[in-house]
């Protein structure tokens, strides 16, 4: 692989950064009015993605560059644990209200675009 393509493609992308940030809010609201209807799990759902959604948006300063590093790999592991039990919740409880999930759908999908976007730009650098 070329170190070009690699750097194009790891560049940092505003309206990445942004989408990635915000999915935990996104499903911090899906959990928040699945709780308002009464749904099972909403509760703990809606809990874990607002810890993660104030983990990501204020982090701590680290003098230290492997602490550091090892909150960036917190970060990254909630995140991933974070979807996970958000999809592992819509497919088995099947909750409603079904609109504020197909928001998280969305969210998902757009992420998906911007990958899509940056591999594209990334390869015509």
């Amino acid at each position: 692989m070329d170190s070009a393509f690699l750097t194009h493609l790891l560049s940092p992308s505003p309206v990445m950064h942004w989408l990635l940030m915000t999915l935990p809010l996104t499903i911090t609201l899906s959990g928040v009015f699945g709780a308002v209807e009464g749904e099972s799990g909403n509760r703990r759902l809606a809990v874990f993605a607002a810890l993660l959604t104030v983990w990501l948006f204020l982090p701590l300063p680290y003098g230290d560059p492997q602490i550091a590093a090892v909150g960036e790999m917190v970060s990254i592991l909630g995140w991933f644990l974070l979807v996970g039990a958000w999809a592992r919740h819509v497919w088995i409880d099947r909750p409603a209200p079904v609109w504020v999930h197909a928001l998280v759908i969305t969210h998902l999908i757009a992420i998906a675009i911007a990958c899509v976007v940056a591999l594209i730009r990334a390869l015509l650098a």
